[in-house]
């Protein structure tokens, strides 16, 4: 090959790889299976053998949420500054699933209850994933600070987005009272 075209192919290759993310998102979906063949069996079972649980109580789906932080630190002169952030974030989304084929009307309603809980646990998602951006955006915007303390306050910056975004999560669940209600979300969350 020529030199010429062994640059060219150098630099296609180059144009054609994508732009590093500051935000890495992944996801995957679970299930758990559910017992009956009729709407109260299911339920009973949806509250007996869902694995998603807070103390006492039992949840329908959930959303698990990951959020990691990669970074270097570089120091100019007395003062450092943030580098490469990049921050993870892995959802996990938690449904059940029918164990036995069931009747035309069970499977409507099925689909129905079905539909509010990937509606209800996407939004829990979409929290987690403004959060991320939040502290992608915070940490790449941090100004040059004090050697001594910067990787504290990094992980200060980092901890309080985090604490809001358990926050947030929480207040969604009161509002829509854990999706049971979600017709009460007007479009606050994300």
């Amino acid at each position: 090959m020529t030199k010429r075209l062994i640059a060219a192919l150098a630099l296609l290759l180059c144009l054609a790889s994508p732009a590093t993310a500051d935000v890495v998102r992944t996801v995957s979906t679970e299930y758990y299976e559910v017992e009956g063949i009729k709407p109260a069996a299911i339920v009973l079972s949806i509250r007996r053998d869902s694995p998603a649980n807070e103390g006492s109580k039992k949840y329908s789906a959930n959303t698990r949420t990951d959020i990691r932080t990669t970074y270097d630190i570089e120091q100019v002169g007395d003062k450092c500054r943030i580098r490469n952030v990049v921050v993870h974030l892995h959802l996990t989304y938690l449904y059940p699933k029918l164990k036995h084929s069931v009747d035309f009307e069970t499977r409507k309603w099925w689909m129905k209850l079905s539909r509010q809980l990937e509606i209800h646990e996407r939004i829990h998602g979409d929290i987690s994933t403004k959060a991320a951006y939040k502290i992608s955006d915070t940490l790449q915007n941090l100004p040059p600070g004090d050697c001594y303390n910067f990787k504290g306050t990094v992980k200060v910056k980092a901890r309080k987005i985090m604490e809001q975004m358990k926050q947030d999560q929480r207040d969604y669940d009161a509002l829509t009272q854990h999706g049971l209600k979600q017709e009460r979300n007007r479009g606050q969350y994300p």
